[in-house]
């Protein structure tokens, strides 16, 4: 890591993000390693009811502004988000046009680059991080609105053209976007930060005991958590002591609850009561024996890597989940346990089998733990740094000569 040298102007970088920051995973990796090295960071990010406007956190300034987070079915509702945090985050970075050596939009959705219209302008290098596209969020939701889904990617194409260079989350994502833009495109991985997500003694279980699932992240409709507390009440009639924990937030969360009640499960199932930071999560998830991931595949999920996989393979936590190409890249069979595709029927099975052979499950997560040597934040990191380094150092290039130019 190169660290800010004696007499070197720290980097300034500014980041967009239309989301809560404190419980996005992969901008705060990037801007608290910045932040360490030396760099100057602010975030400008969605409005956080325990945050104030204004905040420093692990060295990284935070900017809420006013527009809150939105997760449901309307279309309308998410065009009203993304618009008015866009307005409100161009507005501020309008104020202090020179103040940042780079700019790092992150999607979704992808048009927020344009927020640097006038930084670009000026000479500031604009990043994109495509988390996730934007026309696959809305081809899982609104895929009837034709009007809206040729909109969405006119917008995506424009936001690739217009950015400098394009980070993205894993290699075959990279792949699909350098299909769709001349604009270079760099790995990032979206993986679990050392700091955090460490290997933990194995926690083993008895068959006939108490044993406790566990899921973190987005809660919505098309990550199955209904199936699985579903295929939970099926398992409780063998294993009475079987449990899950979830934690996360999102539109899915009423009726996850109300099927929860419906099924008698609510001395079975925590759900959440909160968001939790990143920060908390791993005390968490040392509670739980068996992590549980069942999206079902929709036009968003087939090219996802789950960072959760991630996270509960480099803590030695056996996993269930579901099956694409991206994780099967990644995920031989017999690292973790697939269920192809996740009906409730399918997790029933996975989850009995599991907890019935504790000494094979230790097995599998021992392997998952060793496919992510090399695939951590701590690895990933220089990937990153690489990319800011060299379109900090394009800009104050260019700034040096047109200052040598106008000298007489």
């Amino acid at each position: 890591m190169k660290l800010i040298e004696r007499g070197e102007r720290p980097r300034r970088v500014g980041m967009l993000v239309a989301s809560e920051y404190e419980s996005d995973a992969r901008v705060r990796r990037q801007a608290e390693a910045l932040a360490e090295r030396g760099d100057e960071v602010t975030v400008i990010a969605l409005r956080s009811a325990e945050r104030a406007t204004r905040t420093v956190l692990d060295g990284v300034r935070v900017v809420h502004v006013n527009t809150p987070k939105y997760r449901g079915d309307s279309s309308a509702a998410y065009l009203r988000l993304y618009g008015g945090f866009a307005t409100r985050a161009a507005m501020r970075l309008m104020r202090s046009p020179r103040s940042f050596d780079v700019v790092q939009a992150h999607s979704m959705p992808e048009a927020l680059v344009f927020c640097a219209a006038f930084q670009r302008v000026l000479g500031v290098p604009v990043l994109l991080d495509v988390h996730d596209l934007t026309s696959e969020l809305f081809s899982s939701k609104f895929s009837a609105r034709e009007r809206l889904m040729s909109a969405v990617r006119l917008s995506e194409r424009a936001s690739f053209r217009f950015a400098n260079e394009v980070l993205t989350v894993h290699e075959s994502y990279a792949d699909m976007l350098r299909g769709l833009t001349n604009t270079a495109v760099t790995t990032v991985m979206n993986c679990p930060d050392d700091r955090l997500f460490k290997p933990r003694p194995w926690r083993s279980w008895s068959p006939d005991g108490e044993v406790a699932f566990g899921y973190h992240g987005l809660i919505a409709p098309r990550h199955g958590l209904t199936q699985v507390v579903e295929a939970l009440a099926k398992v409780r009639t063998d294993v009475p002591g079987a449990r899950i924990n979830i934690w996360g937030s999102g539109d899915g969360l009423t009726p996850l609850r109300e099927r929860v009640d419906a099924l008698g499960l609510g001395d079975a199932v925590s759900l959440p009561a909160r968001l939790l930071p990143i920060t908390e999560m791993t005390a968490e998830l040392n509670k739980i024996h068996i992590g549980v991931i069942a999206s079902q595949l929709d036009p968003w999920t087939r090219h996802v890597l789950p960072n959760k996989l991630m996270e509960y393979a480099v803590m030695g936590i056996p996993v269930i989940t579901f099956r694409n190409p991206v994780i099967e890249r990644h995920f031989p069979e017999d690292t973790v346990t697939y269920v192809d595709p996740a009906t409730p029927e399918n997790l029933r099975d996975a989850m009995l089998w599991l907890i019935r052979n504790p000494e094979a499950a230790r097995e599998r997560a021992a392997r998952a733990q060793a496919v992510m040597k090399g695939r951590t934040w701590q690895y990933q990191r220089q990937n990153y740094f690489d990319v800011i380094d060299r379109m900090v150092a394009r800009r104050r290039g260019r700034h040096a000569m047109a200052t040598a130019g106008a000298t007489p």
